[in-house]
């Protein structure tokens, strides 16, 4: 896969895009949480379902994705940078 970031210094909303695959086109709204896998098991209880599992990578962001009972599907994410000195 072929994907960029888009770095935001610190400030505002970063994000990222990347080339479709051929299948459906989409945009994906991510929302930050404080604990993404407890937003899964309400989304779950609510009838949603996980679209990707809770994913970590070290030093930037865990995120994860649900489709609501409609199938839109929304991106939570926590950020997971490393402390500051």
């Amino acid at each position: 896969m072929n994907y960029g970031m888009v770095d935001n210094a610190g400030q505002g909303i970063g994000g990222g895009i990347s080339a479709g695959d051929g299948g459906r086109n989409q945009v994906t709204f991510y929302v930050e949480v404080d604990d993404p896998q407890a937003y899964l098991n309400k989304v779950e209880a609510k009838g949603g379902k996980t679209v990707m599992p809770v994913t970590e990578i070290p030093g930037m962001v865990i995120f994860a994705q649900f489709a609501d009972p409609e199938g839109n599907v929304v991106g939570i994410t926590k950020a997971n940078y490393p402390p500051q000195s």
